[in-house]
């Protein structure tokens, strides 16, 4: 109870909270047992006091590798033609949800200040992989989905360039180690937690 009326409290003062916050940020995220690939992501809350933020954030990994075998290249149209075959491809996933908090640390006439960020949520990951039959033009595909508690912990610097924008420069640690129930009561689990190194803009509105 005391959990859920804390959590109500925040939101409250978030929601007629007078400042915004708002940033999108793209880097790499290295998991542990997936493959190191693009990360994408948006923040979006409100100001609690002049320092602190409740935000809501999105982060999506994405990674596919294609395996293509290159056949013949010739000249066509005047321009160089190379054809090929896929003969499979890897496709990953991890998409974590979370509320988060942004503890600010202005520095007295600096353009550069630090500041650090952490929070709960919620993550999917999904892993499939497609090999091609090109004999006879077919395809077999097999893939996993794992889903759970995610938090996340980490910090950054905002470098003004704006009276209210800033860029971004941020390492975070994402922790998201799933595990499922599988038949004849054994289990699986499958560890998606590494760490994001991004850059991006940030807003205040």
């Amino acid at each position: 109870m005391k959990k859920i009326i804390f959590i109500l409290l925040i939101t409250t003062i978030a929601c007629f909270s007078q400042w915004k916050s708002f940033s999108f940020k793209v880097g790499v995220y290295t998991p542990y047992n997936l493959k190191t690939g693009f990360v994408y992501g948006i923040d979006y809350g409100t100001y609690i006091n002049e320092n602190v933020a409740f935000i809501f954030g999105a982060d999506l990994y994405y990674k596919s590798i294609r395996n293509d075998s290159y056949l013949t290249s010739a000249e066509k149209l005047g321009v160089k033609i190379n054809t090929g075959q896929r003969l499979s491809e890897w496709v990953g996933w991890h998409l974590p949800i979370t509320a988060k908090l942004k503890v600010e640390f202005p520095l007295p006439h600096s353009p550069i200040y630090p500041y650090a960020i952490g929070g709960i949520g919620y993550g999917v990951t999904r892993v499939s992989f497609e090999t091609f039959n090109n004999a006879e033009d077919e395809s077999e595909a097999n893939s996993i989905t794992y889903n759970g508690f995610v938090w996340q912990l980490g910090g950054g610097i905002f470098y003004k360039i704006g009276y209210n924008s800033n860029l971004v420069f941020e390492v975070i640690h994402n922790a998201a180690d799933f595990e499922k129930e599988e038949r004849y009561n054994t289990f699986s689990s499958l560890n998606s937690s590494g760490v994001m190194f991004r850059a991006g803009i940030d807003f205040a509105f």
